[in-house]
């Protein structure tokens, strides 16, 4: 439901924590917490009701000495104790944060030689939230305890009190003992009621948590009337396009471009001119802060997600694999896809012999992120997975940058069948990459600069020229773009 921007904001560890230990603090609080509430509660009113029917007095005795201190008590546990709960959830949620991000950076953790610094660091984090914990346990020790001897001293008094009027024949000596009984049973539910309001203090705590979490609106949204987006030929217009991820500072101002369907496109620029951004706006990961974005004439803000998603086909800076087989992870953009649609994307984008290595071929399991296969293995099966789902839109956001010069040759030969009667824009780390597609745009600081073709834009001596030039200098190799 949320938009792109919150999970790249937001912490893995955080929403770990939010998902697990305090749905199940708001799980024990509805199966236990609030139940014990209403009986306990349900008790104490009827014993309160029996403590009046014995005597009026001493009942009223009892109300005036033991709910104002009671009440006192549970506000000041209330106000200390929600400070140490709220602070303890935020304590935990940064300890699986902490450790999550351990856990994905293992190897650059060992190869840097941190195991120590990064134990000491998590130590440290462990140490708030025990330190949290410590606080709230201090609260709880000092509200309980005073409670049970509220409750003590109030039977004594009461007992005083109740004696006094024995001796007047105000009250028969079978009256007070009744009515000692009645309050002894009158503090035991109080006493449980303690021990249950640290529980309701803990799931309030982690209410508040989900709350701001389920209150958090997506910056992407779908408008209420929109419509579903018919089979699209695939023409991309950006007009007069303005976005910046923080206020105030822009990555992309007044951009217009119009790319034609079945045309190739290649971004090119400095890291950071908005080259990416681009490809995020054409796919409505994010929306433009000014003009529109539109394809074949509609603007993508109007369309369903499902319907303009379903139509376009994206290949990350980062491949990510799903933990299951290979078959599964190529079928996940189109999970109808025949076992001849898989072998058929296998062959075009040269998986074949990686997938004869492996000792089940497509039913080989890829662990987590795929952390078995290579950079350039990885890459390879996440452009089968994009050809696999038939898009419209191809956006290859700096696809062949993890390959080395085997891969990318065969990726070369490939591209060429991928993009045959498709949309495409290719986010170019490469001036070899840039070279392949229709027209290239150069992009930097936050607009478009020239447009052209590889050849164009080296007679045009411009942006692009200096770059082709430093590329030749250096003898053909890649240069980053």
């Amino acid at each position: 439901r949320l938009s792109l921007d919150f999970f790249t904001e937001e912490k893995a560890g955080v929403l770990m924590s939010r998902m697990t230990s305090d749905i199940e603090n708001l799980q024990q609080l509805l199966q236990d917490g609030l139940a014990q509430f209403a009986m306990q509660g349900l008790t104490m009113i009827i014993i309160t009701i029996a403590l009046f029917s014995t005597n009026v007095v001493l009942a009223t005795w009892t109300v005036l000495l033991v709910i104002p201190a009671l009440v006192i008590l549970t506000i000041w546990f209330h106000t200390s104790s929600e400070k140490g709960y709220l602070r303890a959830r935020d304590a935990i949620a940064n300890v699986l944060a902490d450790l999550s991000e351990s856990l994905y950076g293992i190897r650059v953790v060992t190869a840097n030689n941190r195991q120590r610094h990064n134990i000491i660091h998590h130590r440290n984090v462990v140490g708030e939230y025990r330190n949290a914990n410590m606080f709230t346990g201090q609260i709880m020790s000092v509200y309980g305890p005073v409670t049970i001897m509220v409750g003590i001293l109030s039977q004594a008094l009461l007992l005083g009190i109740g004696g006094q009027m024995v001796l007047r024949g105000e009250l028969s000596l079978g009256g007070l003992t009744l009515f000692i009984l009645y309050l002894n049973r009158f503090f035991q539910p109080i006493q449980l009621l303690v021990q249950q309001y640290n529980l309701l203090q803990q799931g309030r705590s982690s209410i508040i948590r989900l709350r701001e979490l389920l209150e958090t609106s997506p910056s992407v949204n779908e408008v209420p009337n929109a419509v579903t987006l018919p089979p699209i030929t695939g023409r991309l217009t950006f007009e007069d396009v303005s976005f910046g991820y923080l206020p105030g500072r822009p990555v992309l101002e007044h951009v217009n471009l119009e790319i034609a369907p079945g045309e190739s496109v290649a971004f090119v620029g400095p890291t950071g001119a908005g080259k990416s951004t681009l490809a995020k706006l054409a796919t409505r990961f994010y929306d433009p802060t000014g003009g529109r974005v539109l394809v074949d004439g509609v603007d993508l803000t109007t369309v369903t997600m499902h319907s303009l998603r379903s139509q376009l086909g994206v290949v990350p800076q980062e491949p990510f694999l799903f933990s299951g087989t290979m078959r599964v992870n190529l079928r996940f953009g189109r999970p109808e896809a025949t076992d001849a649609d898989i072998d058929e994307a296998v062959d075009v984008v040269g998986l074949r012999e990686l997938i004869d290595r492996l000792p089940n071929g497509l039913d080989t399991v890829v662990h987590e992120r795929g952390q078995t296969l290579s950079a350039g293995e990885r890459q390879l099966l996440a452009l089968a997975r994009a050809f696999l789902a038939r898009p419209r839109v191809l956006v290859l956001d700096e696809a062949t940058s993890s390959l080395d010069l085997r891969s990318e040759t065969i990726i070369e030969r490939a591209l060429d069948r991928m993009l045959e009667g498709r949309t495409a824009i290719l986010i170019a780390h490469r001036l070899t990459t840039a070279q392949r597609a229709d027209r290239i745009v150069v992009v930097d600081q936050g607009g478009i600069v020239e447009v052209g073709s590889h050849d164009e834009l080296v007679r045009a001596r411009g942006a692009y020229a200096g770059m082709y030039e430093a590329w030749i200098a250096s003898g053909g190799r890649d240069t980053s773009l």
